[in-house]
Formats: structure tokens, C-alpha cells, sequence
């Protein structure tokens, strides 16, 4: 570990990791010291009303597989009232892919294109007019960023080696979690890690990019519950890594891109979270983030888990095959777990 990182933290990860993941507008970011960092979180405390114009008639989705239930839609729901503005929303971004779906407006509904709207809808409270919105800000903006090109952050080169990774751990009843880990303490030097932040943005988007692919939208046939229904099924849990890393001091290239950071996850990857685990943090700081939780909804407070010892995490994150040695598991490194996994999916595919 060098010298540089012990000494100057990339604090960019703890402000990222209290960032909201729905489509509400996230604040500047500022030390973690400072709970303004924390906007609401991903589930709004009231529903509102649709306040968007309805569809006639009900529509019914076709499903991914042929053996799943339908996703059936009535006209006074807001899903209904999203999907009729869907038309006019592809027309003005001229961009229908988003998460490797890509969108259509044709009836019946594409029962991916409904897991997208149900997303934003979930995000804003069943409010038909934000979800649009967000919605088409999204979609402009990954047509702008040069999304849906298969970038992968494996590309960027050797200042950002070790410091992110995709993998997958069972949580129980055969089911698979999605984990991005992001391990900040690998940083080798600040200023050519977040000193440019142009690129330093396309590879933090290209991890999240190729998180919520292992998601597979597109294929998926198991539904989101309406808003207040149910938890969404379709997201993932981040790990933020902080060993070695200091809270004594904030980078100007950090913070820029800590800022940056929040707005873009904020506005274009809503209901995505499952649970955020901050692990390493030192005891002496365990504090900030229980004083954080006196200023989120208490369901956002819900997903955030402080693991001081990293040797703890596994309990709190699933199957100890799934998790590194280093976190308590019987796994080995990171890259071994994303190599494993890459193994097995190629496999199962060939």
C-alpha cells in the first residue's frame, strides 16, 4: 500500500456510498462528518398520485418466458400511465436502450420495458410526471455518456486495477445476490486515479453498467411489486472497502469526483440498492454513520450496515463460499470470485 493512500484518503467513496440511488436530486458532496450528504434514499415515505394522462384500455404484457404469469395493466394504474407516454419519452431521447433492455412502446407491453417503468415509478412514488421525466433525462444522458457499447472497466488501465469488482453471493432459498465491491484502500495515487474525471466517471459507470447487466433485465420473467407492494427483486448490494484508507483529509480530485459520482447514480440507476455495507471504516468513525441515520427515512437506514472488522462481513453478507477469506469467507481473492464466476457463467453458456 503507498504511502499516498494512507495519508490521502479517497473520501470520494464514503460520500458515493450515501448517495441515493433513486431519481431525486442529489446534493454536493462534502465530508461524511456532514449528514447533508444523505438525501432521502430509495423509497419516498408517501406515495402520490398519477397525475398523467391514461391509457384507454388495459394492456397486458408478454412475459420473458412463455411459462411465467402475465403482467396485466389496468387503465387507472400509473405503470398504464407511464407506458402511454412512453412513445412521446423515446421520440425526444432517441435512445430506447437502457440496462440491456431496450424499449418499446408496442403493444402488448415487453415485460422488460414494464421492469424498467415500474423502476422509475417505485422511485418517485408512483409520480407518473417525475418518472417521465427521469426517464428521458436517463435515456438522453446514456446516449450522450456512449452507453450501451459493452464498455467494461477492466479497460481503463492500470490506475484503476483492484478497484472494482462484480460478483455474486447466495443469501438463502438458491438465491444469488449481485455485489459491486468497491475497494478504495487499492488506490495507488489520487491524482491519476480521480485527476481526470471524465475518465475516472466512465469507468465508476462502466462498473455499475456491468453490475446491473448480471441482473439481466432483459430476460428476467419475475416481476416488480407496485409501489409500497413489496421489495423490488432486481437489485443489488454494493461492498465499499475502506482499509488503509484515511478520513482525515479530502482531495480536491476527490471531491469533484465524489460529487459527480452521486449526481450521476443518483439520477440514472434508481431502485438498484439493496444494501450498502460499509466495511473497514475505523471504530473511531463507526459513529458518523449511526449519526447519519438520524437524518435518512428509516428504509434507506435500513440497507446502510457499518462493519468495522472486515473479517465480519460474511455473516452479514451471505454465503461464506461467495465471500474472500479476507472478509470472513471461505472464498479466495476478489479477482479469483469474478474469475471463478466468469468461468461458470461461459460454461453454463457454451
Amino acid at each position: 500500500m503507498s504511502a499516498e493512500v494512507k495519508t490521502e484518503p479517497a473520501p470520494a467513496a464514503v460520500a458515493e456510498a450515501t448517495a441515493p440511488t433513486s431519481g431525486h436530486t442529489a446534493p454536493d458532496a462534502v465530508p461524511t462528518a456532514e449528514p447533508a450528504t444523505v438525501a432521502t434514499g430509495d423509497t419516498p415515505a408517501e406515495p402520490a398520485p398519477a397525475t398523467a394522462a391514461e391509457p384507454t384500455k388495459a394492456l397486458t404484457s408478454t412475459p420473458a418466458a412463455t411459462a411465467a404469469p402475465t403482467w396485466e395493466l389496468t387503465p387507472d394504474t400509473p405503470i398504464a400511465a407511464l407506458f402511454a407516454r412512453l412513445p412521446a419519452i423515446l421520440s425526444a431521447a432517441e435512445h430506447p436502450h437502457i440496462w440491456g433492455v431496450t424499449l418499446s412502446a408496442a403493444e402488448p407491453a415487453a415485460f422488460s420495458t414494464l421492469l424498467v417503468l415500474q423502476k422509475y415509478l417505485r422511485s418517485v412514488a408512483n409520480d407518473v410526471d417525475q418518472a417521465a421525466a427521469a426517464l428521458e433525462k436517463t435515456l438522453r444522458w446514456r446516449k450522450e455518456f456512449g452507453l450501451d457499447a459493452g464498455a467494461d472497466p477492466r479497460e481503463y488501465g492500470a490506475d484503476f486495477d483492484g478497484l472494482g469488482y462484480v460478483t455474486t453471493v447466495g443469501v438463502g432459498a438458491g438465491t444469488r445476490e449481485v455485489v459491486t465491491w468497491n475497494v478504495y484502500g487499492a488506490v495507488k495515487s489520487l491524482s491519476a486515479t480521480f485527476g481526470d474525471l471524465d475518465r475516472f466517471l466512465h469507468w465508476r459507470v462502466a462498473l455499475m453498467e456491468r453490475a446491473v447487466a448480471r441482473l439481466d433485465l432483459a430476460h428476467t420473467s419475475t416481476p416488480i411489486p407496485d409501489y409500497g407492494q413489496g421489495d423490488d427483486p432486481h437489485r443489488l448490494a454494493q461492498v465499499h472497502v475502506y482499509d488503509g484508507v484515511s478520513f482525515l483529509r479530502m482531495d480536491p480530485h476527490v471531491k469533484a469526483a465524489s460529487k459527480a459520482t452521486i449526481e450521476l447514480m443518483a439520477a440514472h440507476y434508481p431502485e438498484t440498492l439493496s444494501r450498502k455495507f460499509f466495511v473497514g471504516v475505523p471504530l473511531l468513525m463507526s459513529w458518523v454513520f449511526s449519526a447519519v441515520r438520524l437524518f435518512i427515512s428509516a428504509e434507506t437506514a435500513k440497507k446502510f450496515v457499518v462493519v468495522s472488522y472486515m473479517a465480519n462481513l460474511a455473516p452479514e453478507l451471505g454465503d461464506k463460499a461467495d465471500v474472500p477469506v479476507v472478509f470472513g469467507g471461505e472464498a479466495g481473492s476478489l479477482a479469483e470470485l469474478e474469475a471463478r464466476e466468469g468461468a461458470e457463467k461461459a460454461t453454463a453458456t457454451a
